[in-house]
């Protein structure tokens, strides 16, 4: 994992500090005079006084200079350890959601650790919750509502380019992989899911395993994505993997295209969006989503109807989603306690009880912070032997772009 660079100065002001030039009162007021977050000037401020190199993975920064992040040992302590953080973001009074429904990767938990956490009202559930990645950045970019988002891998850079973003590095931001992170602090992924079926058993009677299933006459106006793909981080990987199916890769989106194309033609091929209404109501039988959305969905049936999920053999993809904080954010504070909470120990695990891979795995389960129930509850490590990594943002870019002048199919919203 590589390091994220030190901003320029530190190296200046951490050398005149440890040779006495400069009092530690006069180091710690120029550190924060460069930006730094108080968890970064305490974790620079122990390093020197130690005598060794300050490191630049234990900082949690914001570009912002609007209030403050928490003293470092209240970082130290997890996120509900952070008061002043808390403090002043309950002084907001509350905070602004796009992108982020509760039934999506076990939101829902994570609203619950909010209430713990804060209890500070989330408002934009209602209204945006359902809201695809595309959408979400409209909603920042024309309303000036929303402080938070969630969104597919490749509309993080997409809102930085657009300069929707505001730069913030957590406290667990030494975790994340370098290539699921912007070197900025932009944005950075939470969680990922694999591409997935999930079958009404009680309505489809033939055994689907994988993409070629889909075909079968017996399911006419069956099988739904979750949204137009040129919007929906979720429909816009299901294509991938189907091109995937198909022989092709990321370089090459168009055989996905003619697949649901094909699909389409042959009848099987619903408006309907496999959202968890129309799969528990049996609008569509046949759903090509997450799989952390598709387990959900299963847990949520109980058994009426009764669900599979499969991870397709011959393509399927995985995708990492970040969070973003609004440039535009009218509550801050509230914003990057939110982003504290998404990713600790809590957070993380939180994810995971909804069947989202939680970005931070690796690192909680080195630590034995993985609870044996909730490993025991995942699919089998088999199902994922073939599923794609596609983290090439350019690549993914240029299949967006080509995805636009071939899509021609209407979902429903």
């Amino acid at each position: 994992m590589a390091s994220d660079p030190l901003p320029a100065g530190v190296d200046a002001l951490a050398g005149a500090f440890m040779s006495g030039r400069l009092s530690r009162r006069q180091f710690v007021t120029r550190l924060l005079g460069l930006g730094l977050s108080l968890p970064a000037v305490g974790a620079i401020v122990a390093a020197c006084t130690t005598g060794s190199s300050p490191s630049p993975t234990a900082t949690a920064s914001t570009s912002s200079s609007s209030g403050t992040s928490p003293s470092p040992s209240a970082a130290a302590s997890g996120v509900f350890g952070m008061t002043d953080l808390i403090s002043k973001a309950k002084a907001e009074g509350s905070i602004y959601q796009t992108g982020i429904p509760p039934e999506w990767a076990n939101y829902a938990g994570m609203f619950d650790l909010w209430k713990q956490l804060a209890d500070i009202p989330i408002d934009g559930t209602a209204t945006e919750g359902e809201y695809s990645s595309g959408q979400e950045l409209d909603s920042i970019k024309n309303t000036g509502k929303p402080d938070v988002g969630d969104v597919g891998l490749s509309f993080g850079p997409q809102a930085k380019q657009q300069g929707l973003v505001a730069n913030y590095m957590n406290a667990n931001w030494a975790d994340i992989p370098a290539n699921l992170k912007d070197a900025d602090g932009a944005w950075a992924a939470t969680y990922y899911g694999a591409m997935s079926f999930i079958i009404n058993t009680d309505a489809v009677k033939i055994d689907i395993k994988d993409w070629t299933d889909l075909m079968d006459p017996s399911l006419k106006n069956a099988v739904g994505i979750d949204g137009d793909p040129n919007k929906a981080s979720d429909s816009f990987n299901a294509v991938l993997s189907a091109a995937y199916a198909k022989g092709s890769s990321v370089d090459d989106i168009g055989p996905g295209v003619d697949f649901f194309n094909a699909l389409k033609a042959a009848g099987n091929l619903t408006p309907a969006r496999c959202t968890q209404a129309n799969m528990l109501s049996g609008e569509v039988k046949v759903g090509i989503k997450w799989d952390y959305l598709a387990l959900a969905d299963r847990d949520k049936a109980n058994g009426a109807p009764n669900f599979k999920v499969v991870v397709p053999s011959s393509g399927a993809t995985a995708g990492p989603y970040v969070a973003l904080i609004s440039a535009k954010a009218p509550h801050p504070n509230a914003a990057r306690l939110w982003n504290e909470l998404l990713y600790s120990d809590e957070g993380q695990l939180n994810f995971l009880k909804g069947y989202a891979h939680p970005i931070r795995y690796s690192v909680l389960d080195k630590a034995g912070k993985i609870p044996a129930d909730l490993a025991a509850k995942l699919p089998p490590a088999a199902s994922y032997a073939n599923v794609q990594f596609v983290t090439d943002l350019t690549k993914l870019a240029a299949a967006q772009t080509k995805l636009k002048s071939l899509w021609t199919i209407v979902v429903n919203s």
